[in-house]
């Protein structure tokens, strides 16, 4: 028996409800297209819903590098009394904490409040596309059957490039040759937690705890440790290299890992997410091997919980509260656009005449159990991430947001976290509204890079301004 596939119409297709497909859709209905949003999961927000903090919003040293729709975004999260704001490290970062379930209420406040129609449940099946580089739409599945949506212009945020790979466009996989992945994570979440007796624990065994990598927060280690403590919140990196996490490992009591990132998410629970567990050797688009990784990432939960409430003073009574809503996805495809962001770019700060939106996280990539290579960004400053990268070759009406950008390994490493994903999201959904006011749909590079900059100056991003 056949099943009539039904058709929708729509200005603005964005694929995936992630921090970039949440930006990227609420600002082109802000600025007037009609918008329907894809996602295939239950909830909207993707990994913002996981516990772990937003990277990439401040600079090491301090300076707003994302605003615009990220702002709003917390504004939304603090009415639901779910904000706990900026949070330095010590170690390089000044990450943004928020509660993950008020996450996910901001996510959707935003995103039906802007009048985006959202198909929840639903993947993207097929796409449909010309051998002139134009994408007429994409069939998506779902328990009602196949739905041919047709976009004047299309927005992949999948995250793992779906769209473009499937429109054919070239995509990137590890560098020069090697296909090797970052590994795969399992967030997890621990209620019941004394922040003041761990941040005691820092002070009085900060041979545990990495923090001075960026150097500008203080003039030693002491007086990093003691801003640490002083500042009087959970964010604490307990490192591979330190004696508590290296004889659990050698012992067996741990598995092996760079790091043990604690965070706080709410002061009313007493409430942590910890980014620990990893596997490697894992190709996120192929689902058979990231449905093995569950396993192994589960046990591992549960062998770092017991770590910490035997090991880690402050932990003696918390409880596992909750895992993230979804494995954890690091890197996997990413696009050949008209620009490709190097890692050269990033250290240096580069900043581009086609810049339309900022990353300003260290360069981060996590290897095989203890292997982690991290540098920080030029005195601690932002780079831009250029119009091109959003752009994929040889396509006229397709646009990327978030981590499947136009970057090498190492840029890669530093764009794809949350911020700089919203930063993304936003540039991209306004130049695709834009597009709409312009008639440019048979091509979307005919937007102004120069009038896009504007308007997304006017409507809160940060373009200019920091180093």
């Amino acid at each position: 028996m056949t099943t009539k596939m039904s058709s929708m119409e729509t200005d603005v297709l964005v694929v995936g409800g992630g921090s970039a497909g949440i930006a990227a859709a609420t600002s082109a209905a802000r600025n007037g297209a009609k918008v329907v949003l894809v996602e295939a999961g239950p909830m909207l927000g993707g990994e913002l819903n996981s516990g772990i903090p937003v990277d990439g919003v401040y600079t090491a040293r301090g300076d707003l590098a994302v605003g615009g729709f990220a702002t709003d975004f917390f504004d939304a999260c603090a009415r639901y009394d779910g904000f706990i704001g900026k949070v330095c490290d010590y170690r390089a970062l000044n990450v943004v904490c928020v509660d993950p379930e008020a996450s996910k209420l901001a996510a959707i406040e935003l995103v039906y409040g802007a009048g985006v129609q959202v198909l929840m449940y639903t993947f993207a099946d097929q796409v449909v596309a010309s051998a002139d580089g134009v994408v007429e739409g994409v069939i998506v599945r779902n328990k009602r059957g196949r739905t041919l949506i047709r976009a004047r212009v299309v927005i992949d945020a999948t995250g793992d490039a779906d769209i473009a790979a499937g429109a054919g466009c070239e995509t990137m996989v590890g560098e020069g040759g090697d296909p090797t992945l970052q590994p795969v994570s399992l967030v997890f979440r621990m209620a019941g937690v004394d922040a003041a007796r761990l941040l005691a624990f820092v002070a009085e065994a900060p041979e545990n705890v990495s923090v001075l990598e960026y150097p500008g927060f203080a003039p030693d280690r002491a007086a990093a440790i003691a801003g640490l403590v002083a500042q009087g919140r959970p964010k604490v990196f307990l490192v591979a290299g330190g004696p508590l996490l290296d004889t659990a490992i050698a012992e067996g009591r741990m598995y092996p890992t760079s790091m043990v990132a604690i965070t706080p998410i709410s002061e009313g629970r007493r409430e942590v997410s910890v980014n620990t567990t990893r596997v490697a050797g894992v190709d996120a688009t192929d689902t058979s091997q990231l449905s093995r990784a569950i396993d192994d990432l589960s046990r591992q939960v549960q062998t770092c919980s017991r770590f910490l409430q035997t090991s880690v003073p402050g932990f003696e009574d918390a409880v596992l509260s909750a895992l993230a809503p979804r494995v954890g996805i690091r890197e996997t495809r990413r696009i050949v656009g008209d620009t490709v962001l190097t890692g050269a770019d990033i250290l240096a700060g580069r900043k581009f005449d086609d810049g339309i939106a900022k990353g300003c996280h260290e360069l981060d990539i996590h290897g095989r159990e203890t292997g982690h290579r991290r540098a920080n960004i030029k005195d601690g400053g932002s780079y831009d991430i250029p119009y091109g990268c959003l752009l994929p070759k040889a396509t006229k009406n397709l646009l990327v947001a978030g981590r499947c950008l136009s970057a090498d390994r190492e840029a890669h490493s530093t764009a794809r976290v949350m911020g700089s994903c919203m930063g993304m999201g936003q540039a991209a959904g306004t130049a695709a509204a834009m597009a709409r006011e312009l008639n440019a749909f048979e091509d979307i590079r005919q937007v102004d890079v120069g009038a896009l900059r504007a308007r997304l100056r006017e409507q809160g991003a940060v373009l200019d301004g920091i180093a």
